[in-house]
């Protein structure tokens, strides 16, 4: 009995021994090999306020990621390059992520322009690509597989803030603005639009150059009877509300998200986005602290990058839904997935994210069904909810 005994022991820890040896590898099947994300997005230019920021919330997805052991042993590498807000360099940087064998997908970019430039050459090489914050419909409306969007539509923002101005605020008579971009334009237009559905009147729209600084002239030429601006852009905001303000244009300012921004917006408007009827300016995601998850997120992301300006939730939940959506991929097949098997993955993802408050889940198109957009004000030195606008 002893010596059979010992011979069942013997085979139990010889089962033991190959279960651990079958465990070990199949928790780290990719041990020693790499996963580059790309990170594409202005790191340079006025507009690096957004890239950078971007750049840090994904690094910090991948940094957590990596802590947990990366991706069955796989280290994720985050490859971040400047398109410097120019459609011809994002084009460049599309081209040097797709040639990468070990890229298995992209987090980019911040300028719609540019996105779109770019989201066609990632369709072409079978990358996929989730902007955080680009916003122009004709990024996901032109059915390229691959391109998927976390924030909301200028669709929605537009004829959203539109209504919101003239059933809640009560405005009339607008003054239209636009950077001359794809974003600005394509936002401005949308706006125009449904404002005047809705029995407003637009009695100016100009466009103005993105970069400009000086907007004394611009400020004269306006008319003076008018009692809301709408400027679709991002940096020249602040300036033009400064302007008015020294030139005691009290009138109501309201913007898209562009101008969600505290350091590009808040600071630089100089105390001039309280002045007067104060402004309004929308938001893609709710404040931080909302949704469950994102008041810890903002508290590691302070401690390690400093203050938050905008879209640092969304470009967290942005790579953690694209690593989940490779980790998904690799464990369905024991092994480094393609790209093609990753992209299977990101189109029937559900993931609970810390942006907002529904789970992402994408349409057909490719954008969130959970996006939503607040309309804000700004108290001191942040922005406060006071509305959330619907479908």
């Amino acid at each position: 009995m002893l010596r059979w005994s010992a011979v069942l022991g013997a085979a139990a820890l010889a089962a033991v021994a190959g279960l651990a040896a079958v465990t070990a590898p199949a928790l780290a099947q990719l041990a020693g090999k790499e996963i580059h994300i790309g990170i594409g997005g202005p790191l340079t230019t006025p507009s690096a306020t957004f890239g950078v920021e971007m750049r840090q919330a994904v690094d910090l997805a991948i940094a957590d990621k990596n802590a947990k052991g990366g991706i069955l042993g796989a280290k994720i590498v985050g490859v971040a390059l400047d398109d410097e807000a120019s459609n011809a360099k994002g084009e460049a940087v599309a081209h040097s992520f797709c040639d990468d064998p070990a890229m298995l997908g992209v987090i980019g970019h911040v300028n719609s322009g540019v996105t779109i430039a770019a989201s066609t050459i990632y369709s072409g090489c079978g990358l996929s690509m989730i902007t955080a914050m680009s916003s122009n419909p004709a990024i996901t409306d032109r059915g390229l597989a691959g391109i998927f969007r976390l924030t909301n539509r200028d669709d929605r923002k537009g004829p959203g803030l539109a209504n919101y101005l003239i059933s809640v605020m009560k405005k009339r008579r607008a003054v239209v603005f636009d950077d001359k971009t794809p974003y600005g334009t394509g936002l401005a237009d949308l706006f125009s639009k449904a404002f005047e559905a809705k029995g407003g009147a637009v009695v100016k729209r100009e466009g103005v150059k993105a970069g400009e600084t000086q907007f004394d002239q611009l400020v004269k030429s306006m008319p003076s009877d008018f009692d809301v601006v709408f400027f679709a852009g991002i940096r020249e905001g602040a300036l033009i509300l400064k302007e008015m303000r020294a030139q005691g244009r009290n009138q109501l300012f309201t913007c898209g998200d562009g101008c969600w921004d505290v350091k590009g917006f808040i600071l630089a408007s100089e105390g001039a986005a309280t002045k007067g009827e104060g402004v309004r300016v929308l938001s893609a995601a709710p404040a931080l602290g909302k949704v469950p998850g994102s008041a810890a997120f903002a508290e590691r992301y302070t401690a390690k990058y400093g203050p938050i300006n905008n879209y640092a939730a969304n470009s967290y939940d942005s790579a953690r839904v694209l690593l989940v959506a490779i980790e998904a991929a690799a464990k369905r097949k024991h092994a480094m997935p393609s790209r093609a098997e990753v992209l299977d993955a990101l189109e029937r993802i559900k993931f609970q994210g810390i942006a907002y408050a529904r789970p992402v889940e994408w349409t057909e198109n490719g954008d969130n069904k959970a996006a939503v957009i607040f309309v804000n004000v700004v108290v001191d030195d942040h922005f406060k909810e006071v509305a959330e606008i619907g479908d």
